[in-house]
């Protein structure tokens, strides 16, 4: 569709649009999919197991277990070769687990806590005010970094993200004489193209890492290496993520400033053009609420501090979080591993600790919002915010249960150390473990997670698929489960501004077609494609110089190794 409406000959991009749109609506819905790829891997267990496939490890014998099978199955502990588990046959492994793999699935628990409290953030309509009060009252020459910037942090709840701040961005850029169609691509950049971008840890983080620390384990099991077992999946690229904040800012200001805007020339409405009202900045009550919940972010904050920081005395809380908390052994172990102890090994950065944290960072300042604003008039009203957030996530909890089983019956078969040494063996061919061969593959896979997202667009459903294969293939090679975990999520994040399959793709385009009537699919990509391009190039970059310098992803993460012999 072109913006004008006409019947002219497509171009080779529209072509190729079309093509995208066309094969990314035969997949199935997500959990459709997973149920599919359940039940291939229940199907090829039986035949490679029939043709007894088997590998040799650093750490033991991994046969193929035949899950639909009559005959007994081990499974086996990829760190040491140990067995965990036995069963009488296949069917009674897979009736005895159907349960456990869904309750037990790490990432599971975690988002369920994390997006109940920013239901509430939400809800209140924190979130919402926030994002109009940052941007609203900016200098005219700030106005893009903060549009952009505030759609990177708006990620953190999506729908606000979108809804919120993309009509907004246009309304800006609007009343500032600038065209809204820049106002939106900026505001667009942000949110989704920053996806892997927060100065904060959101959801995604500990559910993609919930799929790459028993992918992780399936390396260490080649390797002799024990990535798994320290693994921290809520912060494993958390300083880069921080850093890649400021870098889609600087990008899509750029882009925007000096491309899209140029581009696009001189807003001249049409008379069919529906222009909405420019939105005033917060009122009074809302200013009084927002202040109210900031000071209580920042008092929440300060208790975070009093608890991590080790000092003298005996207070409540004080230092219970810190290192000097940690037992004499713990402090041992540490020290023989990285020759000295800091803050990165305080118990303040264990997961679930992390979640529970981040769980009252948002809960008690959209609480205290809600309650200025009148909002939250009873406790029923506030306890019916955070069962809308457990609405919401009706569909997430659904797929969940489909992706958990399927990532056990993966893990279970030991298909996962199979495909592994396979893969190792073909890199063995390719000079993959110097750094002209490291650098090679880091660009291949960055290109690769993004192609693949043109045609399937959840995050969490690709990396699922995707992590128990490369995780360990990219280790035999001396590149961490973490780094390989950035670098899909570079990709990811860099398409999703073009890919007519991303879920609110339809949403900006009828806010574009507000401005410019026959806005459409091929208006929106060619306008976000500068974007796309520029966000993969400059991400890949700033993670080639992040590893060469030797630089942490997250505490205790590094972007290289050198594989045990």
């Amino acid at each position: 569709m072109t913006d004008s409406g006409t019947t002219s000959k497509p171009s080779g991009m529209q072509r190729f649009l079309a093509m995208v749109e066309g094969l990314g609506n035969r997949l199935p819905h997500p959990t459709i999919l997973f149920i599919w790829l359940c039940l291939g891997i229940l199907a090829l267990t039986a035949v490679l197991s029939a043709l007894g496939v088997s590998v040799e490890t650093a750490t033991g014998t991994y046969a193929v277990n035949n899950l639909i099978g009559n005959e007994p199955i081990d499974l086996q502990n990829p760190r040491n070769g140990q067995v965990v588990a036995s069963y009488p046959s296949g069917w009674q492994y897979l009736f005895s687990t159907l349960t456990p793999n869904f309750v037990n699935f790490a990432p599971f628990g975690m988002v369920v806590v994390i997006m109940i409290a920013i239901g509430v953030a939400e809800h209140s309509g924190l979130i919402g005010a926030t994002i109009r009060k940052l941007v609203v009252s900016v200098p005219a020459k700030l106005v893009t970094p903060t549009v952009v910037f505030a759609g990177v942090m708006a990620n953190i709840a999506a729908d606000a993200g979108y809804f919120v701040l993309i009509p907004l961005g246009a309304l800006v850029f609007w009343g500032l004489g600038r065209h809204p169609l820049a106002g939106l691509a900026a505001a667009f950049a942000g949110v989704s193209g920053g996806f892997s971008a927060n100065l904060v840890i959101t959801s995604l983080d500990p559910l993609l890492g919930g799929f790459t620390q028993p992918a992780a384990a399936v390396g260490d099991s080649l390797l002799g290496t024990d990535f798994a077992e320290t693994m921290n999946i809520a912060t494993m690229n958390y300083y880069f993520l921080i850093v890649s904040t400021f870098l889609v800012v600087v990008i899509g200001t750029l882009v925007v400033n000096k491309i899209v805007e140029p581009h696009l020339g001189e807003y001249k409405p049409t008379e069919d053009a529906e222009l909405p009202e420019m939105p005033e900045g917060a009122s009074p009550k809302e200013t009084r609420a927002l202040r109210l919940a900031g000071l209580a972010a920042l008092a929440y904050a300060a208790l975070i501090v009093w608890t991590a920081v080790p000092m003298e005395g005996n207070l409540p809380l004080q230092g219970v979080f810190s290192t000097a908390s940690l037992a004499p052994d713990t402090i041992a172990a540490l020290e023989a591993r990285y020759g000295s102890v800091n803050i990165t090994h305080a118990p303040l950065f264990k997961t679930h600790i992390l979640v529970t944290i981040l769980f009252f960072f948002f809960l008690i300042p959209g609480f205290v919002y809600g309650r200025a604003v009148g909002a939250f008039k009873t406790g029923s009203d506030f306890v019916r915010t955070m069962e809308k957030a457990a609405l919401s996530m009706a569909s997430f909890i659904v797929m969940v249960f489909f992706m958990a089983q399927f990532v056990a019956y993966f893990n279970a078969s030991n298909i996962g150390i199979v495909i592994a040494m396979q893969g190792a063996e073909l890199l063995e061919a390719l000079p993959a473990d110097t750094t002209a061969g490291r650098i090679a593959l880091v660009l291949c896979f960055v290109v690769l997670s993004g192609f693949i997202n043109l045609f399937m667009g959840s995050a969490s459903a690709k990396w699922a698929i995707l992590a128990p294969i490369f995780v360990p293939v990219m280790m035999t090679v001396g590149i961490t489960p973490a780094a390989t975990q950035m670098l899909y999520r570079i990709g990811d994040s860099s398409t999703n501004l073009i890919t007519p399959l991303m879920t609110y793709f339809a949403f900006v385009i009828t806010v574009g077609a507000k401005y410019r009537p026959g806005f459409g699919i091929g208006s929106l990509v060619s306008l976000m494609l500068p974007f796309s391009i520029s966000f993969m190039i400059g991400w890949t970059i700033l993670f080639l110089l992040w590893a060469f310098a030797g630089l942490p992803l997250g505490p205790g993460e590094a972007v290289f190794f050198t594989p045990p012999q």
